[in-house]
């Protein structure tokens, strides 16, 4: 009876692997490796594509869209595996909900007052939500020049 449990969950995830799309994605902040599965098996050369900006939240279809641009590749290395890549791709992402588009433009930080604390006025970008406030303001207490540990002096390492 045991057996035939994981036997069933062995399936499960073979009709998984199976039924999952053609593409691997893998990601950093500087580009996107894209592994297509489709046509030959003899393509171990992956696309690499480099990764535009996002664009603004389309208030229409709530959703936003990047732009990928095959990376160019060694001069002698156009093989046919550089044939099979796309030169572009565009990706469509949702725009987070619940959360207002308000943007703004950060302020320089004022001297610390008399009461310890520092103040930075930032102002609404022009391609914000219209409800949003046209400038907010962020208090921050300033550190004491005695509170500062020396550079060789005795450090805590979290554990």
């Amino acid at each position: 009876m045991k057996w035939s449990g994981v036997v069933i969950a062995g399936l499960l995830v073979v009709v998984a692997v199976v039924r999952a799309e053609g593409e691997i994605w893998e990601e950093n902040d500087h580009e996107v490796l894209i592994r297509s599965e489709r046509g030959t098996k003899n393509n171990k050369e992956p696309c690499r594509y480099e990764k535009g900006p996002w664009s603004e939240c389309e208030p229409k279809t709530n959703m936003r869209t990047r732009t990928l641009t095959l990376k160019d590749r060694k001069k002698g290395d156009a093989t046919a595996a550089a044939a099979n890549c796309e030169p572009t791709k565009t990706i469509q992402k949702k725009c987070k909900k619940g959360k207002k588009a308000c943007r703004y433009e950060k302020g320089a930080w004022s001297t610390c007052s008399a009461q310890n604390e520092m103040v930075r006025t930032d102002t609404l970008k022009d391609k914000s939500d219209s409800t949003c406030e046209q400038t907010r303001q962020i208090t921050k207490k300033c550190k004491s020049k005695g509170q500062r540990p020396a550079k060789g002096g005795a450090r805590r390492n979290r554990q």
